[in-house]
């Protein structure tokens, strides 16, 4: 075996970033144009990245498994939206540097702090008109209480 064979000296081993990256964008096109077998065609020192390259796509939420046996995915909205804008390079670009998701939240923190406020008033006003509520339900048990042991009718015709 000469050197240039070697699978250790490959630039491209599966443990390499952007080979994980370049195999997601190919098959999130794939998936896209409805050819999602993620085990398509491949040698045996690439598989490990075609699974890893699944895994992250699925874990994005870029695509879903199809059928138990995990060897196919599909894109999902989120996907197909990513696939027609770019495709994972372009989702790469437009993700925000604290990654996670959200919305796209937590970029301002003048935004954020108002959004807590908010959040503290719609909780205050939860709570009092929850209160408020069991106090009504009190006073009508209290009133019809009152009302059987004073011997007076409910209805009265």
């Amino acid at each position: 075996m000469s050197d240039a064979e070697d699978p250790l000296l490959d630039d491209d081993t599966p443990d390499d970033p952007v080979t994980v990256e370049r195999r997601i964008d190919e098959l999130l096109a794939a998936a896209f144009a409805g050819r999602g077998e993620i085990f398509a065609n491949e040698d045996a020192a690439h598989l490990a990245v075609s699974k890893k390259a699944a895994d992250r796509l699925v874990e994005l939420k870029l695509a879903r498994f199809s059928g138990e046996g995990r060897t196919r995915v599909e894109v999902t909205n989120a996907g197909r939206y990513w696939a027609l804008n770019g495709g994972y390079m372009g989702f790469l670009k437009e993700i925000p540097p604290g990654g996670g998701g959200g919305g796209g939240r937590n970029q301002n923190p003048e935004f954020q702090a108002l959004r807590m406020n908010y959040m503290k008033l719609r909780l205050n006003t939860f709570w009092l008109s929850f209160g408020l509520s069991i106090a009504g339900f009190i006073i009508s048990m209290i009133s019809l209480a009152v009302a059987a042991l004073t011997g007076q009718t409910f209805f009265h015709r």
